[in-house]
């Protein structure tokens, strides 16, 4: 009997072991397969950056230096305070000087017979007539109105155009006249050479896109529709060239072509509650208590994330190939380590806003006596919805939060997050052509613009809409939209000249989608 007994526990301990063993070798299988499954796409995924040819930095019809004479241009356009103050507000004054100056100032475009201008308020339509009619256009739109400034937090006047060590200082610098000269000056160029392009291009100088484009865009846009107008893509101001150091893993600048844009609903929470004397308070603390409580809750709990089903995931997809050996492998295996990257772009406001719809209080009102405490409170809330997420499901997500039915839930006014516009396209492949072009040492990525441009009116007449400003910045840099000395260097000016130089030369051009295959 006990040699049984033994006989049966070495049995156990035997069957033990090689289940042991088992679990271990398919342990060790999966690692290996996946490890292989990982080094396997990270060696072979494909590299979306295209080889071009480099603007030649010299005189000649490949380049446009900013001489005195472009330069003086923009400084003098700089100086006229096209202020956008309200929706009803403008300086037209300014506006009209601007206009007139240029008119004047670029002769061969306003005297072109393939040239039309039509105004509509203070808003400019240009069409440039193409020689081939069976293609559809492209448009480009930027502004000339800007935001006020306060004079005396700037190193120079800020409707000077000062140029300082190699600086242009002025509101309108970086938002938007340099877009809006960088195209003059190098439509002025190509129509002055005797060319013609092959397809119409419609150029747009909206003047109240800082206050909604009510006056401009969208008129603009209502009479483009009413004429059946469809464009292959258009261009809008929005992301910059990104200097070294501002994506994770890549060794250079990098420049981003925003594929989307967020949406907003500025949105309004009140409560009325029965005021009293402040020696007395209720429990619950009254109205601004309780509408506290609601702001706190909001903060602690945020919408779900959509890492994984937006622009993100081509961003870094379209990074991998140029980023170190670490990242080039969480980039390249985004089915895999995508809950790394976006937790890792959760520590960081910028890139938080990229990943999330967001919320910010920007004005509370409530209270009108120290020892009182009021009958009613409220906050102004302004969220900035990803594509994916609606305003329905920005209020729906507030009323659930906050969990108190005496607070209201009002949408002042709101905007649904745009369409994401192909990485595939013949105009996403132009501007990453022209991009390298000016920049050969940046890579190129799709990315979500966080803020918000005329794009909401226009994206309505084609299907692909991209939004880039050719500026080099870094993002201390980023910080002057809007800010305190809002400034761009000379030669980021005449580099924004000749992209658009290019770019225009570079409609002439057919961009087939390059890369269509992944991994």
């Amino acid at each position: 009997y006990q040699g049984l007994s033994k006989l049966h526990i070495y049995k156990q301990w035997y069957q033990r072991r090689v289940r042991g063993g088992m679990l271990k070798f398919a342990i060790t299988l999966v690692a290996i397969l996946l490890f292989g499954i990982i080094g396997m796409r990270t060696l072979l995924f494909p590299d979306f950056q295209q080889k071009v040819v480099p603007c030649s930095p010299k005189e000649g019809s490949d380049f446009i230096p900013a001489d005195k004479n472009v330069l003086g241009r923009f400084q003098e356009a700089i100086k006229l305070q096209t202020i956008s103050y309200s929706v009803h507000e403008t300086n037209t004054t300014a506006l009209n000087l601007l206009l007139s100056f240029i008119v004047e100032n670029y002769p061969t475009i306003h005297s072109s017979p393939v040239v039309t201008l039509e105004r509509f308020n203070l808003s400019s339509l240009y069409i440039v007539k193409g020689s081939d009619s069976s293609l559809k256009p492209v448009l480009l739109t930027g502004h000339i109105d800007v935001v006020p400034a306060e004079y005396d937090k700037w190193s120079f006047h800020p409707f000077s155009g000062t140029v300082d060590d190699g600086l242009i200082y002025g509101r309108g610098t970086l938002d938007n006249k340099n877009t809006v000269f960088g195209i003059l000056e190098a439509l002025e160029h190509y129509l002055s050479s005797g060319k013609q392009p092959k397809r119409d291009i419609y150029i747009v100088f909206g003047h109240d896109e800082e206050v909604m484009g009510l006056y401009g865009a969208k008129v603009v846009t209502a009479e483009l529709k009413k004429r059946g107008v469809r464009f292959a893509f258009m261009m809008d101001e929005g992301c910059p060239v990104l200097k070294k150091g501002s994506f994770p893993g890549v060794n250079g600048p990098v420049g981003l072509i925003c594929t989307a844009e967020k949406g907003f609903a500025t949105m309004k929470l009140s409560i009325e509650h029965g005021g009293g004397h402040a020696s007395a308070p209720p429990p619950n603390g009254g109205a601004i208590t309780m509408l506290s409580n609601a702001i706190i809750a909001l903060l602690n709990t945020p919408m779900p994330s959509l890492f994984g089903q937006g622009i993100e995931v081509s961003m870094f997809e379209h990074a991998a190939v140029s980023q170190s050996w670490f990242f080039r492998v969480l980039s390249s295996n985004l089915w895999l380590f995508s809950p790394i990257l976006s937790f890792a772009m959760s520590l960081k406001d910028s890139t938080r806003a990229q990943i999330y719809t967001t919320f910010a209080f920007t004005k509370i009102e409530g209270g009108v006596k120290d020892n009182v405490l009021p009958n009613s409170a409220s906050v102004t809330v302004n969220s900035r919805l990803l594509p994916g997420h609606t305003v329905d499901d920005v209020v729906a997500h507030v009323k659930k939060t906050i969990k108190n039915p005496e607070i209201k839930v009002e949408v002042i006014y709101s905007n649904e997050a745009s369409a994401m516009s192909s990485t595939e396209s013949e105009g996403y492949n132009a501007i990453h052509h022209t991009v390298k072009q000016i920049y050969p040492d940046a890579i190129v990525i799709p990315g979500l613009l966080i803020g918000g441009t005329d794009t909401k009116w226009y994206g309505e007449l084609c299907d692909d809409v991209y939004r880039f400003v050719p500026s080099f910045l870094s993002s201390e840099d980023i910080k002057r939209f809007h800010g305190h000395d809002e400034l761009i260097t000379v030669k980021n000016f005449e580099q924004i000249v000749n992209f658009f130089h290019h770019f225009i030369e570079n409609l002439e051009r057919s961009f087939e989608a390059e890369f269509h295959d992944e991994l």
